[in-house]
């Protein structure tokens, strides 16, 4: 039996807790959806969706480095290692702990808008 939830995401790069708890080796299956905004110039709103910008890829001072700059990323636990999500993504989980997301940005940017909606599938070991 699997269990089902869906949390809103705010678009800012700070983690933000989802509530559910992930045990090592349990399958968890991400779907997302909505649009947010990330503001890399002050005079233009670009509008994304959970992939956020298809190949171009965040720098260091990103929560996710290497990963496409405004994308939908967890973390596993507060220490956990950041990886991207976007639209669709399944897998089974190598760490235990609280699931945290955010959107993949500098943490010092302001100036988003938007939110994207998060359904995610949790299936019993």
């Amino acid at each position: 039996m699997a269990f089902t939830m869906t949390r809103t995401v705010r678009p800012y790069g700070k983690w933000q807790e989802m509530y559910l708890q992930i045990k090592k080796g349990q399958r968890l299956l991400v779907i997302a959806k909505g649009l947010w905004s990330l503001n890399i110039r002050a005079e233009t709103v670009v509008w994304l969706g959970p992939d956020g910008y298809e190949n171009r890829l965040a720098g260091n001072d990103y929560i996710c480095p290497g990963a496409n700059t405004g994308c939908l990323v967890a973390k596993i636990g507060r220490d956990g290692t950041p990886f991207p999500v976007g639209n669709n993504h399944d897998f089974v989980s190598s760490a235990e702990g609280l699931l945290f997301m955010a959107m993949n940005d500098n943490p010092d940017h302001n100036n988003q808008g938007g939110e994207i909606d998060a359904q995610m599938i949790l299936f019993d070991l």
